[in-house]
């Protein structure tokens, strides 16, 4: 039905954003469903405002035989309504914006117009897709934050479609299982063939092809991938969307996991659980699911604990930032593991950049990073010759100026000299070369491959640590923000120096910390009380370091920039759920070949498994 038709608001939820408009058939099986996406985008209506009984005027849309309202204004306003004009400051769809100006009809200056106020931030798109990926460890029930996130998004005018990866692995020779740990088994060696047969990034892109499939043009969309398990489908998604997709990290302890896959999933088979918790972290191989690594990607973190007000009131501040709320500023957490974050990249580390920072009474009083040390204190910096002006590192200083990494070679050096002790005991062995062969595979992958003593760097938790002693600042009842999670050398010295609080990013917190020092430390949870005979561990939450300023930065962010005040007044300017639009939105047809090239991996990806 095109026809615009009448009736009266028969119930409006204003608190969760839904609604039903009287139908006036009664031949239709209910009422119409009506949210804020439902209200004409030419009106100044607020769903807020709305109420029990006010007479509208609407337009309706049959799915399968139901009926929703769209295009909906308050009668009173219709008149005015059909003579609403578009301003520079109104929000325009993107299937709008890209029509104007694909169109034939279409002049070169209408379309120059339209392109400059776009990206002079005179206009603003308000029907952008949203894609966001999840990542979680296994055993973490995602359902209980994507289903307050589907709802969540509602307030904003979007439909929100699940995108389950796993619906995309083919398990029809496996249909018939012993118990729920071969089930996830099967699932997880499927996803890896898949891999080792096309590429890393596969999944993702037959995450993009179902994206596609299920898009209604005539909607506000959000895609929720649920699980990403590889750094490169990340990377993959973030190639096709741009800074429109965003990763949120579901964070989830052991015990809370181990309890879910057993009583909930039924691995009751004597150490089921914990054999899918091992292999989900990482499998060892490029093609394996790499959960570790893609959890540190993610643009935001969400503890999943006993408080679902909790988790919901993490989602709505997440998409508040996502939807340009400008009145949201970070908390001290997440200001500190963006520093410890910057702090990162000056290591000239040949494996991996980690950073630091120690915090007293929400100052920061000390950076950190994984280098090498330097005579005099500190670590090596590039310097500047003042001679030539030129920007270089001092000889044989970091590792790359030797060529290569000194604890890399000791673990090689280790697993030769087990392997010639061995070889004279076994000479008369005609297939040396073979065991020889096969005995190094074993040893490297054995837990010698783990050893960090031998490396010339100091870890980022010890410099910024030392960095206090070098100046004389007591580093008691500190806290200590890492990107990653403290090895047992660097936790020792932890609690030496008398710091009482770590915060990690780190799906796993696994390392010889936990084992030898259970005495000194304790894995705090936000569901638990801080527990200051011991040093609390507790994992990051709140906006990741990657996107601390696309969120937070009123000009900085890669987005459009924020306003907070009108400028003649001063006066605050308002922001509510159903004006806003995606700070970083998607452009349609900015994407469209990306997708297309996506899909035809997925279409063209190898059968063999």
């Amino acid at each position: 039905m095109s026809d615009r038709v009448t009736s009266t608001i028969k119930v409006i939820n204003k608190d969760e954003s839904w609604g039903y408009i009287r139908k006036i058939d009664e031949n239709h099986a209910r009422d119409y469903a009506l949210y804020p996406s439902s209200l004409s985008k030419s009106s100044n209506l607020v769903y807020e405002e709305l109420d029990e009984d006010t007479p509208v005027s609407f337009k309706l849309q049959e799915t399968n035989g139901f009926f929703k309202a769209y295009d909906v204004i308050v009668i009173n306003d219709e008149t005015q309504s059909n003579t609403i004009t578009q301003t520079v400051e109104q929000p325009i769809s993107s299937q709008s914006f890209t029509a104007s100006l694909d169109s034939p009809t279409s002049t070169s200056k209408n379309i120059n117009s339209s392109l400059t106020d776009y990206l002079t931030g005179k206009i603003s798109i308000d029907d952008s897709d949203l894609v966001i990926g999840v990542v979680s460890a296994v055993g973490t029930d995602s359902s209980l934050v994507t289903e307050p996130l589907v709802h969540r998004l509602l307030k904003f005018g979007y439909t929100a479609e699940k995108i389950k990866l796993s619906s995309l692995i083919n398990l029809e020779n496996h249909i018939d299982f012993e118990n729920e740990e071969e089930r996830i088994n099967s699932y997880i060696k499927a996803g890896d063939e898949l891999r080792k047969n096309s590429n890393n990034a596969i999944l993702a892109a037959g995450a993009v092809t179902l994206i596609e499939k299920a898009r209604d043009k005539n909607k506000k969309m959000a895609f929720i991938i649920d699980s990403l398990k590889h750094p490169e489908e990340v990377e993959f998604l973030r190639k096709v969307y741009s800074d429109g997709f965003y990763l949120l990290g579901i964070y989830a302890d052991e015990e809370r996991r181990l309890e879910y896959l057993k009583d909930r999933r039924g691995c009751v088979v004597e150490g089921s659980a914990q054999r899918l918790i091992d292999i989900d972290e990482s499998e060892g191989f490029r093609h394996g699911q790499r959960t570790r690594d893609t959890y540190h990607l993610s643009d935001f973190y969400v503890y999943l604990g006993s408080n679902q007000d909790l988790i919901n009131n993490t989602l709505q501040r997440f998409l508040d930032l996502i939807f340009s709320s400008p009145y949201l500023t970070p908390t001290f957490d997440e200001y500190a593991m963006f520093m410890a974050f910057n702090s990162s990249v000056r290591s000239g580390d040949l494996s991996r950049q980690v950073g630091a920072v120690v915090a007293k009474n929400k100052q920061i009083i000390a950076t950190g990073a994984n280098d090498v040390p330097k005579a005099g204190g500190g670590l090596y910096w590039s310097e500047i010759v003042s001679k030539t002006g030129k920007v270089d590192d001092a000889p044989e200083g970091k590792d790359y100026t030797r060529g290569i990494d000194s604890n890399k070679k000791t673990q090689l050096d280790m697993v030769q000299d087990i392997i010639n002790k061995i070889e004279v005991k076994f000479e008369q062995l005609q297939s040396i070369n073979d065991y020889e062969k096969e005995l190094k595979k074993i040893l490297i992958e054995s837990t010698i491959g783990d050893l960090t003593e031998f490396g010339r760097v100091v870890h980022a938790e010890m410099e910024a640590i030392l960095s206090c002693s070098r100046e004389g600042i007591s580093t008691k009842s500190a806290s200590l923000y890492c990107t990653t999670f403290p090895c047992h050398n660097c936790a020792k010295h932890i609690i030496a120096s008398g710091v009482e609080r770590v915060v990690y990013v780190e799906p796993y917190p696994k390392s010889k910390a936990l084992e030898f020092y259970n005495d000194s430390i304790t894995l705090k949870s936000i569901d638990n009380e801080h527990d200051y005979n011991k040093v609390n561990f507790e994992p990051f939450i709140g906006v990741g370091p990657r996107r601390f300023l696309d969120l937070f930065s009123m000009s900085l962010g890669v987005g459009d920039k924020l306003k907070r005040k009108d400028r003649e007044t001063g006066k605050t300017l308002d922001w509510s759920h159903e004006k806003s639009s995606i700070r970083t939105p998607l452009v349609d047809g900015s994407y469209d070949k990306l997708e297309q090239a996506a899909i035809d991996i997925w279409n063209n990806r190898s059968h063999t498994n």
